[in-house]
């Protein structure tokens, strides 16, 4: 199975893992973040052909001024889907495991959290498997701290990929002397955010970096 047929099936695992969620039959929302057009299409489109721009806004500002944990737990496979196959689409990642964390993650039906846990595992994989793509690792490692979820199999993946270890490096290095990563999102997860930077000034790490640019 190759990296984009994995991808797939982790997101078909969400859409099982939550299939016994019911289209809900509303969706309460402020009208300057979702007008009633926007909310008669989420509630009358299939889930699967939900678009990124149909659910941008619902994934934005979901559970700040739009939307319950029921009408999330049916929208969200579609969300990750779109979230995992769409790099350019806005909510980016950071944002949507914001609402991931105040719907309860960690006190979610076990098949559900693990479905999403392997999703976030099996996109990482995915990601490490191209080039040039510092600011999506980046992205989604900071999404993952916004969790609060183990961050340490994620790094010693990077720490393992010389190519992909020197991307991640490029996006922060320029903060790190400072104590600090680049994105701005790291803001809402300072213990994740400490971690990575203690990660990148390990020996170790520091060592990897220095024979990836040959310096060692």
């Amino acid at each position: 199975m190759n990296a984009n047929s994995k991808l797939q099936a982790a997101i078909e695992n969400v859409y099982d893992a939550f299939k016994d969620i019911s289209k809900p039959q509303f969706v309460d929302g402020c009208p300057c973040c979702i007008d009633k057009k926007g909310v008669s299409i989420l509630l009358t489109k299939p889930l699967r052909e939900l678009s990124p721009d149909d659910l941008t806004h619902y994934a934005a500002s979901v559970f700040l001024t739009v939307g319950s944990v029921e009408d999330f737990f049916y929208f969200l496979p579609r969300i990750l889907e779109i979230l995992a196959l769409n790099s350019d689409w806005w909510p980016d990642p950071e944002v949507v495991t914001r609402a991931l964390h105040s719907s309860g993650f960690h006190t979610w039906p076990l098949n559900k959290s693990q479905a999403v846990a392997n999703y976030f595992d099996v996109k990482i994989a995915d990601i490490l498997e191209q080039d040039q793509t510092g600011w999506e690792i980046d992205s989604w490692i900071c999404a993952l701290g916004r969790l609060q979820v183990d961050l340490n199999p994620f790094l010693k993946r990077i720490a393992a990929n010389p190519s992909r270890l020197i991307e991640y490096y490029e996006v922060n290095s320029s903060q790190l002397n400072d104590g600090k990563l680049s994105n701005a999102f790291w803001d809402d997860a300072p213990k994740e955010h400490q971690q990575v930077v203690e990660w990148f000034q390990s020996v170790e790490v520091k060592k990897a970096i220095e024979l990836a640019y040959g310096f060692a």
